[in-house]
């Protein structure tokens, strides 16, 4: 009996042990990260998802990527436009480490977005008087700054899903001009400032990324070289 509580009791000591060893690791041995991310993002404010890219670098506690809007999609298939254009600015809070398997965090997202659109009309003139044929040429511009919460799920060796839903105030303003189709009359065009209209917004954003840890990838540079 007197073995059986020595085996025992040298099995708790291993354990304990070996879990503080696993712990210290953890804490001390962090490599920060460089990766891509590919993003399908919902924007309230555009009334469109976006298919993003990201660069991003992430740390302990924190992570900043920078990307492109891609391609869009028509939330409500309501929109005729012919030109979009757009790129956000990420930033990430890991209470609880980035490293985890799953890693809850918060995020400021800091959006712009761009579009031209542009349809037939019947314009009328200053008194009403007349009507003419014309081209109807919006331009906007859009600025949306979304506060959130989101969580990484690491899957595999440096790939990752990630999963986040915000909202926040946004700014838009939009040019329009009447391009007449006349010759009789003129153009005429009125424009408002991006942040002279405010409206809150809400997005969500789903997305797979890649990342590498510096010193590997330092590593395998010098290898190559």
């Amino acid at each position: 009996m007197k073995n059986a509580y020595l085996i025992i009791l040298t099995n708790l000591l291993l354990i304990v042990g070996f879990q503080n060893a696993i712990a210290q690791k953890d804490s001390t041995a962090f490599d920060n990260k460089l990766g891509v991310d590919n993003s399908y993002t919902g924007l309230s404010y555009l009334e469109s998802a976006v298919y993003g890219f990201h660069i991003t670098y992430t740390m302990k506690h924190h992570a900043v990527a920078l990307g492109a809007h891609i391609a869009y999609q028509d939330l409500f298939e309501t929109k005729s436009e012919w030109e979009q254009n757009g790129a956000s600015f990420v930033y990430q809070y890991f209470p609880i480490r980035s490293n985890r398997l799953f890693s809850p965090f918060l995020f400021y997202d800091l959006n712009y977005g761009y579009s031209k659109s542009s349809r037939s009309v019947v314009a009328q003139t200053e008194g009403g008087l007349n009507s003419y044929g014309a081209m109807r040429e919006v331009t906007n511009h859009s600025i949306a700054h979304h506060f959130g919460i989101g969580t990484r799920i690491n899957i595999y060796k440096g790939f990752l899903a990630h999963l986040s839903l915000g909202g926040g105030p946004g700014t838009y303003g939009e040019a329009v001009k009447i391009r007449s189709l006349q010759s009789a009359y003129d153009d005429t065009e009125e424009a408002s400032h991006p942040f002279s209209n405010l409206e809150v917004v809400l997005m969500f954003r789903v997305g797979l990324a890649y990342q590498i840890g510096m010193s590997e990838w330092k590593r395998s540079k010098q290898c190559c070289d």
